[in-house]
């Protein structure tokens, strides 16, 4: 009988406002044996793990029963409720929602490779995409795969889910066209709105892109890298001014990754009929009880704006455009291979013990582009 032995992160105490990893997260170490597979399923080692924003929010205790994005848990399935079927392929299409609940797996999007497999289509050696666990070993059920990785592992989690929100944000939620003249992204210099950014300039040639990070160097990034007409650092002294000036002629598009402040002096300088796509709120996702100094509430100036200026505000979540992936993807990769979109990007390698750090890495702003955890088997 052959056995893996794996430690794996459960959820001990879902935390409220500002993450303290050694009360929310508990290290086990299990055995998982290969008679134990069922036919369909796979048994993984992880290798890169996606660390997104949204994490934070499943394991905050203030995030509401139901009101979530992420799947119900399932031990096998941790993103998979059902599929879609499209142009004669099943696509993952992910609907229950609600947190991650106390001793329950902590889950993550990720890649890993077959070590054993009850699956046909999956041979050992094979990268998977999918929803995984933090751990060093774990089942999957097949529906939690989404596809065998077909390039670079790297590339294709930077490319995936981070540039599907981007796609589906900006070109349908967004309708951005090639007739706006001003898009502003916040967050730009992340995973998403780098590639927002890019897609705005040099897909529909938006002649004025505007870029929002938190430091110099990551201006020169979305300068050089992104496109970014304007690329302004939200920490300087001079930003509200620096803003006003970036969108003097008002904003077609706001591509709000970061609600909060930031997001309010966009609402009010939207002109009319104006779409604001809300995609994120990292500001905010560990303080989500607002008991700190971050408030996500748009001030009665920006919303007397959205009625009088009769602006459009829309939250999306990527996994409901689930339908269109394909073609999503398609673009995507058409763009990357064109050189149309750069991949920004930044790997950290870590033993398993460490993988939670990355969240506070995250949340902490420490990251350019997509983060990836890489994780190191000793």
């Amino acid at each position: 009988m052959t056995t893996y032995s794996t430690k794996q992160w459960f959820v001990k105490e879902r935390s409220g406002d500002h993450l303290d990893i050694d009360k929310t997260f508990e290290l086990v170490t299990k055995e998982l044996s290969v008679d134990d597979l069922k036919e369909g399923q796979v048994l993984a080692k992880a290798f890169l793990f996606s660390n997104d924003p949204a994490q934070r929010t499943w394991v905050n205790k203030d995030s509401t029963e139901g009101r979530l994005y992420r799947p119900a848990s399932n031990p096998l399935s941790p993103f998979q409720t059902s599929y879609i079927s499209h142009n004669n392929h099943l696509i993952p299409f992910f609907s229950i929602k609600q947190p991650i609940n106390n001793g329950e797996p902590m889950e993550a999007y990720g890649i890993a490779e077959v070590v054993e497999s009850k699956n046909a289509e999956y041979k050992k050696g094979d990268l998977v995409l999918g929803g995984v666990f933090w751990a060093e070993y774990f089942v999957l059920a097949p529906e939690s795969i989404m596809f065998k990785v077909p390039c670079d592992a790297v590339d294709t989690l930077t490319l995936g889910l981070t540039g599907l929100t981007a796609y589906f944000g900006l070109l349908t939620v967004g309708a951005a066209t090639p007739q706006d003249s001003t898009v502003v992204v916040s967050v730009a210099a992340g995973s998403t709105g780098s590639i927002v950014c890019q897609i705005a300039k040099n897909i529909l040639g938006i002649k004025n892109v505007v870029g929002i990070t938190g430091s110099d160097a990551k201006c020169e990034i979305l300068k050089k890298d992104c496109g970014c007409d304007y690329a302004l650092n939200y920490r300087s002294p001079t930003f509200k001014q620096d803003f006003e000036e970036a969108t003097k002629d008002d904003i077609d598009v706001y591509f709000d990754n970061v609600g909060g402040e930031i997001s309010d002096l966009a609402i009010v300088r939207m002109k009319e009929f104006g779409r604001v796509v809300v995609s994120g709120a990292i500001s905010i996702y560990d303080d989500m009880g607002y008991g700190g100094k971050v408030s996500a509430g748009i001030s009665r100036e920006a919303w007397m704006q959205v009625i009088c200026h009769k602006i459009r505000i829309e939250g999306f979540i990527v996994l409901q455009f689930a339908d269109q992936f394909l073609k999503g993807l398609t673009d995507l990769n058409t763009w990357f291979a064109e050189g149309k979109i750069k991949l920004i990007k930044q790997v950290w390698e870590a033993e398993i013990g460490d993988v939670p750090k990355g969240m506070l890495k995250l949340l902490n702003g420490e990251n350019t582009g997509k983060l990836i955890t890489k994780v190191v088997h000793s």
